[in-house]
């Protein structure tokens, strides 16, 4: 063996150290528009620029409300108001918006959210995002947050297109009239695994 001679011939090899290189970015630096729901507009059924309301059983409405979440400060607050049809318990409201995405890029969701009355555990808010080939979501029910108290929620996602759809379903299915409000609505890259 002749290690001496193998040292000196590997360092005597001519070779260069570089600064790596930053890599191009082409995903949009504004992934939601409106999170916090401060343009003071309230989201058309149709056609909205950032949020659109959809999909509402029973009698429900909305509105936005003052003051917005007191975990973040804000002005307004997204506010479903829920009221049963003449004919069954359930009623609902959802939220959607189309974010600017990257395909296969990682991402968090964050929304702060509120139950104005606790209703007997009748009452839930799902955040709905795209997972792999169909949609994710993380679910709280009013049993579990008291009434009249901000919360935050959250969860992590890949990116499957690059303009992935967000939805917030509020529901209750308790034959009386209930209030869910959500605020802070936060989308961001996300460097960890996305589940």
């Amino acid at each position: 063996m002749h290690f001496p001679l193998l040292l000196s011939a590997i360092t005597t090899l001519p070779f260069t150290l570089s600064a790596p290189t930053a890599s191009t970015n082409n995903c949009p630096s504004t992934i939601i528009r409106n999170g916090g729901f401060e343009s003071g507009v309230t989201p058309p059924t149709s056609g909205g620029t950032d949020w659109t309301v959809v999909g509402f059983l029973g009698s429900s409405t909305y509105q936005l409300t003052q003051p917005g979440s007191t975990k973040n400060g804000g002005k307004y607050a997204f506010t479903a108001i829920l009221y049963p049809g003449p004919y069954s318990p359930e009623s609902g409201d959802t939220l959607t918006q189309t974010l600017s995405t990257c395909t296969g890029k990682n991402y968090s969701i964050t929304a702060d959210y509120k139950f104005d009355t606790q209703a007997n555990g009748a009452c839930s808010i799902s955040i709905q995002y795209p997972y792999k080939t169909t949609r994710g979501s993380v679910t709280t029910g009013s049993a579990i947050s008291p009434a009249g108290v901000w919360y935050t929620t959250g969860a992590t996602f890949q990116a499957v297109s690059s303009s992935d759809r967000l939805d917030i379903v509020f529901s209750c299915g308790d034959r009386a009239n209930n209030r869910i409000s959500v605020d802070n609505v936060k989308v961001a890259p996300f460097n960890g695994n996305a589940f």
